[in-house]
């Protein structure tokens, strides 16, 4: 019987075995993760009857058809990919997954045999997934005591068997252990075991396990990761949290926090735990600053105090503390640290990792931006400009809890990327309503691409007088890398071929960029230097490296207007309560001065940036955020780019605008309430309106516009019916009107009606025009007054408004005098009306104090009427220092010496005499008094008898107001009497011989004159190729007793313009002269002289020995001018260059020391006419 049962077990056993059938075994579904490699597990089985053909010649096929054959399979691994099929293993790894698709593939096999089968009974379902997986955290929770053994294992799947994910653990706690372990389905993953010793230093800090995915396909590694928070109990009181946030005014913030509590009260924690914060200590619940509600904070339970206030607003500058409280025994306040909370108005910085980049080209870059962010309900979102491949964002934590947004830019380097600079832009929300703020942190990628290369615009636009910027990066061949240093300078150049000593252009290195960077950005601070033409680059070393890149060069075009400006979006047509952003950007042709942008009006906040395009030259930008309301339909919204000059010129402007329109969804209509109009001119009324939603559809080509001074009205019986030509574009709900002959219009109100032939038939009774008839209204001057100091630069606005305001007939502005460059625009009031405007710059003179500035507006009259003009105008006040003018003087009589000290000044100035140093008032002794001579001049008059002269020496006058003084002295030593007085019987004697010899002196220089004019010399007046000397004998005193006669030289003229002396012929002759300035008539006679007559003056120094005189007096503060005046009636040229003076320095040597110069008045005239 146990033989029977033996033998049919086995006979069983074998019938089983040789009974075998065709089987698969694969995983049902595999996620294949886009761009990566990925292995279907799969094994099969045959009938036994195939068991000898699996052999080398087998192979696999794939297809998503369950019918197919070697031939049409879709997919056809080579041996290599696939497992050994002679072993029944069908594995197969497909190394880019991009030949696989969404959808269900069936497995084949083929020997070179009867062995050919479809597996058709099973098929694995492929989907695509562009995030990978999380990972997998075991156990997902930890709660342990201070001190325990840990053991985490992190598990990812790994869908390629040969690229598995590389796991990484954040922070690094201890060791771990990785291996690649299979699941029942064949499947693969990837497990990471970490050991460590939990300590309270782990408690409430995110531990990370993060997987790393390969990507076959050169695209960037995608990463996932997955995090627990352990908690590790110590048993005591503790708490930890950041010891320092920044908070942004509007913004929300978060307080990262973790707490311990006590053994025996950690049963304490339930949901009835509050949180409460406060500034001071001690605190409870009843007097805590800040009691957030259970959504602000974490959970509790788990101790976690992370707080969340929603409004930065609520916290101040100050430390706080946190407090629990349960309705249980468990109240505490953690009284052991707290976090100080600082208020700051700016964002944060970003950080770029790496902060530099210089790298070969095609080498895989990656970089990071990393931007705090203090709410993390609300974290900064992050750009990258430009954005030159696929980016990554997360949300880190640091070791102290706080959280960065983090984003990785991937890609491969480019020469196109070299010199263009990447930025990276962090946008912070404000919660309270405010906008938004950025920061922005960028860097300057080097990329060596090992041969000469350089990159700059090809067109660069200049306006004359302004600056330039040519952006330019360049690149040198990998042997002169090493031969970049300090001493490379550039040069440019408008011809080929070129080197340092021709160049054209030789900027220094304040005007270059870092030549050793490869950065040959250069600035020229006075565009006149460049011409319309094209330049090239020359870098030139103190070694091997000089070569001049011939590749490319920058077309330089000069511009007398500056460039147009942009507005994004050109047309705002949105509802109303929209946010509406506008973009301004100007370009930015000198980057040291961008223009600066302004909006008008300006409806909301802005914020301006320099930003960079793509050829390296650069825009400034103007950011504008609004809400649209109906108030802004139709009002013209401007932005004005303003663009400075560098040589002194005004500075121009440029200026773009759109009109919005504002839909409000209901019947409305806007337009001035008054309009003023003067008989005989045409007239505008500006007018905008709004339809209701549904009649939106009707506004086209068949609306017409009429207008009525009475209700109700219509097509028929409408006083005014303007053409199309007179209208705005009704299709944009723009009614303005114009009136070309103002008689049409009575004096009363007028309303508005659309008509179109459809259902949109409409009268607007909201609200209507007062039309009044008005003489010219006078112009607006701006400022009014005037009052401002020499010197400074004023801007003078006068308006014009239009009493008839026909835009196409604005009135026409005149300055009288015109001081200056004036600009002229035709601005728009709030209710659409328009007036004229004029600017008329120039700078303060004292020649404009108290001269009448006029602005004249001339309205023309549409009728044939005469023009009519309205003026306006102002008296300036102007500031000037105190000046004492040089026709201050001493006269001497025989009883008395009268000083005049005449000076000038607003305020008017006062007067103080000092004799010997010290003041002086009118008294008996001394007659002081004063006059006015027009309205800035004043005269001082000091009277000194001749007996009081001898006691004096110095007699000074200073002039002084609020904005400072000016004093002149004036030597009293020649009015004083002879020592020893010789008698009046010597004294006409002596004259009677001094004439007599000076009659004598005067034949011989006549005769020495006649001699010289012979012989084309000059004995008495010597002329070399730089100056003219004149000999003059000086007194006893040393200083020059000045000429009551002109005394005559004769000039070498050809001489006088070899040596670039001014040319006599261009020389004003001095009024009441013989004739006029004119060469000899002899015009072949190169012995030509010109004859002169000259005014001799004096300067003198004081002698070393003399006492000065201090006339700084405490608390008080002046200019001081010296002059030494002697003689009667001396005339002083105040303008040298007015008079047509030439001054030339002379020495003598019996001249004393004191006399240093002497200053000749040279007043050339005729040879000619002198003979004559």
């Amino acid at each position: 019987m146990a033989g029977t049962l033996t033998f049919l077990l086995i006979s069983s056993l074998l019938q089983g075995a040789l009974c075998r059938t065709f089987n698969i075994s694969m995983p049902q579904n595999i996620n294949v993760l886009r761009g990566s490699c990925v292995t279907i597990p799969c094994s099969f089985d045959v009938e036994s009857r195939f068991e000898d053909n699996l052999d080398d010649t087998c192979k696999a096929y794939w297809s998503d058809s369950p019918l197919f054959s070697s031939r049409n399979a879709k997919l056809k691994p080579t041996k290599e990919m696939t497992g050994d099929l002679k072993k029944k293993d069908c594995t197969t790894t497909f190394n880019n997954a991009d030949f696989l698709q969404s959808t269900k593939y069936y497995f084949r096999l083929e020997c070179n045999n009867a062995l050919k089968y479809i597996f058709s009974q099973a098929g694995v379902d492929i989907s695509f997934i562009d995030v990978p997986p999380s990972p997998t955290l075991t156990p997902s929770t930890l709660e342990v005591k201070e001190g325990t053994s840990v053991s985490l294992t992190c598990s990812a799947p790994a869908p390629c068997w040969s690229h598995p994910p590389a796991l990484t653990w954040s922070p690094n706690l201890g060791q771990s252990q990785e291996t690649l372990q299979e699941n029942q389905d064949k499947t693969k993953v990837k497990t990471s075991v970490m050991n460590f010793t939990a300590s309270h230093l782990h408690h409430g800090n995110k531990i990370s396990c993060t997987a790393v995915y390969q990507k076959q396909d050169g695209s960037p590694d995608v990463t996932a990761e997955t995090s627990l928070t352990p908690d590790i109990s110590s048993g005591t009181w503790g708490i930890k949290m950041p010891q320092n946030i920044n908070v942004m005014s509007g913004t929300c913030v978060t307080i990262p926090c973790f707490f311990d509590v006590a053994s025996n009260h950690k049963i304490n924690l339930d949901d009835t735990c509050k949180a409460y914060w406060s500034d001071s200590l001690p605190f409870n619940s009843e007097n805590a600053k800040l009691k957030p509600t259970k959504d602000m904070t974490g959970d509790l339970t788990k101790k976690d105090c992370t707080t969340t206030f929603n409004n930065a607003s609520l916290l101040q500058s100050t430390k706080y503390y946190f407090r629990l409280e349960c309705d249980n025994a468990l109240k505490y306040t953690f009284s052991q640290t707290g976090v100080n909370i600082s208020s700051i108005d700016d964002p944060p910085s970003l950080t770029l990792t790496p902060s530099t980049l210089e790298v070969k080209e095609g080498t895989s870059v990656s970089l990071t931006c990393s931007a705090p962010a203090p709410c993390w309900s609300h974290p900064p979102a992050l750009t990258w400009s430009p954005n030159l491949g696929q980016s990554q964002e997360t949300l880190q934590e640091h070791q102290d809890k706080t959280k960065v947004k983090t984003s990785v830019l991937s890609f491969t380097a480019s020469h196109l990327h070299h010199g263009n600079k990447i930025s990276c832009t962090a946008v912070y929300q404000k919660q309270d309503g405010s906008p938004d703020v950025t920061a922005e942190t960028s860097l300057t990628p080097d990329i060596s691409s090992g041969t000469w290369g350089i990159k700059m615009p090809q067109n660069i636009n200049v306006m004359s007088g302004t600056c330039v910027t040519i952006p330019c990066f360049f690149d040198v061949a990998s042997n002169h890398k090493i031969n970049l240093d300090d001493t490379c300078k550039a040069y440019w150049s408008d011809s080929l071929p070129f080197n340092s000593e021709n160049a054209k252009l030789k900027p220094t290195k304040d005007m270059t960029g870092d030549l050793t960077k490869k950065d040959c950005t250069t600035t020229f601070n006075n565009a006149s230097l460049l011409q319309s033409t094209k330049y090239y680059f020359r870098l030139e070393c103190d070694n091997a490296l000089k070569y001049t890149f011939s590749q490319t060069g920058v077309n330089i075009s000069s511009i007398d207007d500056p460039p147009s400006l942009t507005l994004t979006p050109s047309t705002l047509e949105v509802k109303e309560g929209t946010s509406v952003s506008l973009t301004c950007s100007a370009p930015a042709p000198c980057w040291s001065h961008p223009p600066a942008l302004t909006w008008s009006p300006n409806l909301g906040q802005s914020q301006e940036t320099l930003q960079e395009n793509q050829d390296k030259t650069k825009v400034k930008t103007s950011v504008m955020s609004f809400t649209a309301s109906h108030l802004h339909h139709g009002n013209k919204i401007s932005c004005t780019a303003v663009y400075q000059k560098q040589d002194g010129s005004p500075d121009v402007t440029a200026e773009t605008s759109l009109t919005p329109d504002i839909s409000s969804g209901t019947w409305g209509i806007k337009m001035p309430q008054n309009i003023n109009v003067m008989s005989g001119t045409c007239v505008t009324i500006p007018c905008f309106f709004d339809v209701a939603s549904n009649h939106k559809i009707n506004l086209d080509d068949t609306c017409k516009a009429y207008w009525s001074d009475s209700l109700p009205f219509n097509s028929g019986n409408a006083k005014l019916k303007p053409t199309k030509d007179m209208t705005g574009d009704l299709t944009k709900k723009d009614c303005t009107t114009t009136f070309n002959n103002a008689s049409l219009l009575q004096r009363s109100k007028y309303y508005f009606r659309l008509e179109c032939d459809n259902a949109l038939k409409y009268t607007f009774t909201q609200a209507g025009v007062d039309i009044s008839f008005i003489d010219p209204p006078s112009p607006t001057l701006i400022p009014s007054p005037l009052e401002v100091k020499e010197g400074a630069s004023v801007s003078l606005t006068c308006s014009a408004p239009a009493p008839a305001p026909c835009w196409s007939h604005p009135p026409a502005l005149t300055w009288s005098p015109n001081l200056g460059q004036s600009q002229e625009t035709l601005q728009e009031n709030q209710d659409k009306t328009k007036v004229r405007t004029s600017v008329m710059n120039f700078t303060a003179s004292h020649l404009h104090h108290g001269n009448k500035i006029s602005c004249t507006a001339v309205y023309q009259k549409q009728d044939g009427s005469p023009d009519v003009t309205a003026e306006t105008s102002l008296t300036p006040d102007i500031s000037i220092l105190p000046q004492i003018l040089f026709s201050s003087d001493c006269v001497k009589t025989a009883s008395q010496v009268n000083c005049s000290c005449d000076t000038e000044g607003n305020p008017s100035p006062a007067v103080q005499w000092y004799l010997n140093g010290e003041p002086v008032n009118h008294s008996g002794e001394f007659e002081i008094f004063s006059e006015t001579l027009n309205i800035t001049v004043h005269r001082s008059s000091f009277i000194l008898s001749q007996p009081q002269v001898k006691h004096f020496s110095t007699l000074l006058c200073r002039s002084f107001n609020s904005l400072g003084s000016a004093s002149q002295q004036f030597c009293m030593s020649k009015f004083k009497s002879s020592a020893e007085p010789q008698g009046s019987v010597l004294y006409p004697a002596i004259v009677f011989i001094l004439v007599v010899l000076l009659l004598a002196l005067m034949c011989v220089l006549l005769f020495i004159i006649r001699t010289q004019t012979n012989h084309c010399k000059l004995k008495v007046g010597l002329i070399d190729e730089n100056k003219v000397a004149i000999i003059q004998p000086p007194t006893e005193e040393g200083n020059e007793v000045p000429n009551t006669t002109e005394e005559s030289i004769y000039a070498n003229a050809e001489r006088l313009r070899e040596a670039g002396i001014v040319d006599p012929t261009g020389v004003a002759e001095p009024a009441g002269a013989e004739g006029g300035s004119k060469n000899s008539e002899n015009k072949g006679d190169k012995c030509e002289v010109i004859y002169s007559s000259v005014n001799w003056k004096t300067k003198s120094k004081k002698k070393k020995e003399e006492t000065s005189v201090d006339l700084n007096s405490p608390g008080s503060s002046y200019l001081e001018e010296e002059k030494c005046i002697v003689g009667i009636n001396r005339n002083f040229v105040s303008n040298a260059l007015e008079m047509g003076g030439l001054y030339d320095e002379v020495g003598f040597k019996n001249v004393k020391k004191e006399v240093e110069c002497e200053y000749a008045q040279v007043k050339f005239k005729d040879k000619t006419k002198m003979q004559k």
